[in-house]
């Protein structure tokens, strides 16, 4: 007992230090890219859906960027938890309880196809918990310009994002330019589907397939750092 009426004091003063700390919490709105729905005739261009994921999280992601995007491997393991890989589509009910899951505020959601040697990919912005579509873009060109499609994309949704977060503030103060980050000479159809296939069997836990096409993605793209820092990360 003499103990405790020792110990007590110092036990309070230490949860009162604790309670005084300041909470560290972003701002701003998360979102969350989805995996947007195939809708041409080539089985295995459902996997680019992982590889166009992943770009746009990485191009979307900044700390100068007005959102915070969920990383892609919380995406797949909520995927994995719902049991939702084998779906092709997603209805609006499964993405807003996904968004939820995640805790993202907004939802980008979209489909891709591809027909005629030309590559379209549609993407909008979706209130998680309303449903309501904020914006649609989209983008289309050939294959071989697969990167510029990629970025065009990044624009547009960095410019509906901008908007909502200044209409949110009531300010009307220029957003902040992010930092140009260092991007690919160029980037085919065919080599941001080998990445995806890449991130898949990452996914499927088959490193070694996983390692294999990466390998293969950096020695015909050396540029592609995207690529590079997963290889690195299985790596170690």
């Amino acid at each position: 007992m003499k103990a405790l009426r020792f110990l007590f004091p110092r036990l309070l003063g230490l949860l009162l230090g604790l309670l005084a700390l300041p909470v560290l919490a972003s701002d701003k709105p998360t979102v969350a890219v989805l995996y947007f729905d195939y809708e041409g005739p080539t089985a295995e261009m459902q996997l680019l859906k992982k590889g166009l994921a992943q770009m746009l999280i990485s191009d979307l992601s900044s700390a100068h960027e007005p959102v915070q995007l969920v990383e892609r491997d919380r995406l797949q393991q909520v995927m994995d938890e719902l049991e939702l890989n084998q779906s092709n589509k997603f209805d609006q009910a499964t993405a807003n309880k996904v968004g939820k899951l995640l805790g993202a505020r907004y939802l980008v959601m979209g489909g891709y196809f591809d027909v005629m040697n030309t590559l379209r990919v549609d993407a909008r912005v979706v209130e998680t918990e309303t449903g309501r579509i904020i914006r649609a873009v989209g983008a289309q060109s050939t294959p071989e310009k697969f990167l510029a499609i990629e970025q065009e994309l990044v624009l547009e949704l960095r410019a509906v994002f901008e908007e909502l977060t200044a209409s949110e503030a009531g300010s009307g103060k220029a957003p902040v330019k992010p930092k140009p980050v260092s991007k690919p000479r160029k980037l085919t159809r065919d080599t941001a589907l080998r990445y995806a296939r890449a991130l898949d069997a990452k996914d499927r836990k088959d490193l070694a397939e996983a390692k294999k096409e990466l390998t293969a993605v950096v020695k015909a793209q050396p540029d592609f750092q995207l690529a590079s820092k997963e290889l690195a990360l299985l790596m170690k």
